[in-house]
């Protein structure tokens, strides 16, 4: 659970400015995501909130999609399969049959997601 500030929360999404959390916001649709924080004028949005969409999925389906804007970009199978291997363990090739077997499945974990 993260809680940020508009400004850190655009950023987080990948947006140069507010300008598009803040059009969500006096819409109402980001209501579900506000939060209580220490400063009474801010506004504060929960990133990852139980039971609902992400924020990010949530903005994408306010928004108009541009693939060439960060907040579409999906992360690479490369990137998904690092994030699931502890890579402090593996050292450079050869490697054993598990290991082999360990990183076939891995990569297809990751191309699923």
């Amino acid at each position: 659970m993260t809680v940020l500030n508009l400004n850190n929360a655009s950023a987080h999404l990948g947006f140069k400015s507010c300008v598009t959390l803040r059009r969500l916001h006096r819409k109402g649709q980001l209501d579900d995501y506000r939060r209580v924080g220490p400063d009474k004028r801010a506004i504060y949005l929960e990133t990852d909130p139980y039971g609902l969409l992400s924020l990010r999925e949530h903005v994408q389906k306010h928004t108009a999609c541009r693939f060439d804007s960060p907040l579409w970009q999906a992360p690479s199978w490369t990137e998904v399969a690092n994030g699931y291997l502890d890579l402090t363990q593996w050292g450079p090739p050869p490697w054993s049959e598990i290991q082999w077997v360990t990183l076939r499945n891995v990569i297809e974990l990751a191309e699923d997601s």
